[in-house]
């Protein structure tokens, strides 16, 4: 039998497949045990807890139990996303859900970009006492779409690394918290073929919209350079919920809970828990 040749790309993955894995430094998982509201904190592609840690935090100085998963493919290795589908970020964010429902009389679920959609698949699914969505993508241009589709094919890989002047301004709040300063934590090389699975959550998350009652808490910025605000009146249009708050930053970018408006962020997510955590207890 001839000898089987493999380009560099393809010997970097194998041995990625034989080898442990190990999470970037600042990517673990949080738990925060507190009292009988729960807080699931679900991240973006391709980044990892760290982006909701500080929101988590502040959520359980106030008494909360707060969980905060590093979705599968996350905070490892990214070429670890090839081998991971959208479903199965969904079904941990369902495992998430269940383990704070076991131990808290109410949930609420709060999600930044992909995390938001999530949130979204979340609380169409199951009875949650609210859901915070924080710049999520439900509109992407249908161009984009198609090309994610093909391009895994010619380029599995695309270099996104941070060129802006957040990753600064999160050492800086690192190192004033007393934090090991690490940065953001999140991937600069980015699977293209898990591009194409963002898409097709923001799908999914559209067709079950309708199906959304539970009370709603939308957040996005008109400096957001990812994400454009005309998805907050999107969901707004879509949901059947009946009680919606909508905020609508000025300054920050697209990584709402870590950027320079971060504070009102966290305060807008803690009076929203604690305006629905005296309601009756979803499914009661």
């Amino acid at each position: 039998m001839g000898a089987l040749w493999y380009t560099p790309e393809q010997q970097v993955i194998l041995l990625s497949m034989n080898t442990l894995p190990t999470l970037m430094p600042g990517s673990e998982p949080f738990f925060f045990p507190g009292d009988s509201t729960g807080c699931l904190c679900l991240h973006g592609f391709t980044a990892s807890p760290a982006e909701l840690r500080w929101l988590g935090q502040d959520l359980a100085a106030q008494g909360c139990t707060v969980y905060g998963p590093r979705l599968p493919g996350h905070g490892t290795d990214p070429r670890d996303l090839n081998r991971h589908r959208w479903k199965d970020w969904y079904a941990a964010a369902l495992d998430g859900y269940h383990l704070l429902r076991g131990q808290c009389e109410r949930v609420f679920v709060i999600g930044h970009s992909m995390g938001g959609l999530l949130a979204l698949l979340v609380a169409s699914q199951v009875p949650v006492d609210g859901a915070a969505v924080l710049a999520a993508p439900l509109r992407f241009r249908q161009k984009g779409v198609a090309m994610a589709r093909w391009l895994r094919f010619v380029r599995p890989y695309s270099n996104q690394a941070d060129a802006g002047s957040l990753n600064t301004l999160i050492r800086q709040e690192q190192a004033r918290r007393g934090e090991p300063i690490v940065g953001r934590v999140r991937y600069d090389l980015w699977s293209t073929r898990a591009v194409a699975e963002l898409f097709a959550v923001s799908q999914a998350a559209q067709q079950v919209l309708p199906r959304v009652e539970a009370p709603l808490l939308l957040i996005y910025s008109e400096g957001d350079q990812t994400v454009t605000a005309d998805n907050m009146d999107y969901v707004r249009q879509q949901v059947r919920s009946q009680h919606i708050q909508a905020h609508l930053l000025q300054h920050s970018d697209h990584i709402l809970p870590q950027d320079t408006e971060r504070e009102t962020v966290f305060a807008y997510v803690s009076a929203f828990v604690r305006g629905n955590r005296n309601d009756s207890p979803a499914g009661a």
